[in-house]
């Protein structure tokens, strides 16, 4: 009788993380969310989509955190790059990163851009945006910091 596979174990952002990430990467001065229940929202998001769906890949529970993080607003400003700052630290704690050099539509850095944006006006969705993460992914201690994988 075959057996099924144990589910991937995960590690998982604490609301305190993703507001530390916040405060000192964005707005230094800022120390709480304007709308505090709204992080806490975003943050257990790919922890309840992992608990009830364990078939997600890590770069699916990314995108959820990226998602919820952007379209909730728990924060003045920032939302955007606090959701690809978060997103990229819970790929780090799993094994990967975002890489930062040209990705698959030769636009790098701009793609990240233009990625956000499409979330944040539903032109994309979860599914496309862990297709995106998945692309443009490197292994955690693979190249340098800043040397990206020639393709």
């Amino acid at each position: 009788m075959a057996t099924k596979a144990a589910p991937q174990t995960y590690r998982f952002l604490t609301t305190a993380q993703v507001n530390q990430l916040h405060r000192v990467a964005l707005h230094p001065r800022s120390t709480k969310p304007t709308q505090p229940t709204m992080l806490a929202s975003a943050v257990a998001s790919p922890v309840n989509v992992h608990h009830y769906e364990r078939d997600k890949t890590v770069f699916q529970l990314a995108a959820v955190l990226a998602e919820k993080l952007m379209l909730n607003h728990a924060f003045q400003d920032g939302n955007k790059r606090t959701a690809l700052l978060a997103a990229d630290m819970f790929l780090r704690v799993n094994g990967v990163r975002l890489g930062l050099g040209v990705d698959r539509d030769g636009e790098g850095v701009y793609g990240l851009s233009r990625a956000q944006v499409d979330v944040t006006t539903r032109r994309w969705g979860v599914d496309d945006l862990a297709r995106y993460y998945g692309g443009i992914a490197r292994p955690v201690g693979g190249e340098k910091e800043g040397e990206e994988k020639e393709e």
